[in-house]
């Protein structure tokens, strides 16, 4: 008992080092392992799982923490409405090419509700739609990064609007007062639409709608604001293979950007998931334009052309 004890206080002591290094949770139950097991017997080799230190290290971490802690995070969580009730959707973050099952991606969902979601033909669509959008979004946005030939600022604009995505998410599924989740979604929308049309050559300051230095410039000055709708049009102009007509359509459906500011608007619960729903389009086929994932192309690839994912849940109009 007393040899579980110290070992309980020589965790928390590592653990409490590797916070300060800025070690992430479901890192450190390894990484505390390998400290104590290099200040108990100095030089010696590591095991691992064969390790009953390892075992015991791990064991103390479960008692510690919540297994949700000590899990991986995912590389992205957005969020899915079936009827008016909040799911989490995780992307997992993957190494490889290991088969997937899309279904997986809903946490805490209980089977029967699952059978419930995919009876209706429209709503599995649409979750398809939303994992697909996810997935070129998280990992095209991942490629990009790791590619270098965009503008660092755009790439810093994508990852801001990936902040306002997942908070707009958060809210829907934790919030009460899930009103908030407008002002993310279109800041997450112009981010996203502003990213682009910088990648494709405009500078900061137009983009900022910032005053022109000469007088002369004046007249020349182009709308980008928080005009969603313009900016959609702009963005389509450099990217020919953009989807236009849904763009302007989803952007359409959201609220006036500033007027969302300063008057209280009521909306359903049905209102704020479309609203987070059709951010999350937005997002997948903005990188969709910038990198080479396409999981829509590639799924209606490996159908032969039979399921057509290219259905979108958007009414026309």
């Amino acid at each position: 008992m007393t040899e579980e004890i110290d070992l309980m206080k020589l965790v928390i002591e590592v653990d409490d080092e590797l916070i300060q290094k800025g070690i992430e949770p479901f890192q450190r139950p390894q990484a505390t392992y390998l400290i104590i097991a290099q200040r108990l017997n100095p030089g010696s080799s590591v095991i691992l799982e064969h390790d009953p230190l390892f075992n015991a290290v791990n064991q103390i971490y479960k008692e510690l923490y919540r297994l949700t802690d000590l899990v991986m995070p995912p590389i992205h969580i957005g969020a899915f409405i079936f009827r008016d009730v909040f799911f989490p959707l995780r992307i997992p973050l993957i190494y490889g090419s290991p088969a997937i099952n899309p279904v997986d991606f809903l946490i805490d969902v209980p089977d029967i509700q699952k059978q419930w979601l995919f009876n209706d033909q429209q709503t599995g669509l649409k979750f398809f739609d939303q994992v697909i959008d996810l997935m070129d979004f998280a990992y095209g946005l991942d490629d990009v990064e790791k590619m270098g030939n965009l503008p660092n600022k755009t790439v810093e604009w994508w990852y801001l609007a990936k902040q306002h995505l997942e908070a707009a998410a958060a809210i829907l599924l934790g919030s009460f007062n899930k009103y908030a989740v407008i002002q993310n979604c279109c800041l997450s929308t112009e981010l996203l639409l502003k990213g682009s049309l910088m990648a494709k050559g405009v500078d900061e300051e137009t983009l900022a709608n910032k005053k022109p230095k000469n007088e002369k410039d004046k007249n020349k000055k182009e709308d980008y604001g928080h005009n969603l709708k313009n900016l959609v049009n702009k963005t389509a102009d450099y990217l020919p293979n953009l989807n236009r007509e849904t763009l302007l359509f989803v952007v359409q459906q959201l609220p006036d950007y500033v007027k969302s500011r300063y008057e209280a608007q009521k909306f359903s619960r049905l209102d704020l998931g479309k609203f987070l729903m059709n951010t999350q389009y937005i997002s997948g086929e903005i990188l969709r334009q910038f990198s080479n994932r396409n999981c829509r192309e590639d799924f209606i690839t490996m159908s032969n052309g039979n399921w057509d994912l290219t259905y979108r849940t958007f009414p026309k109009k």
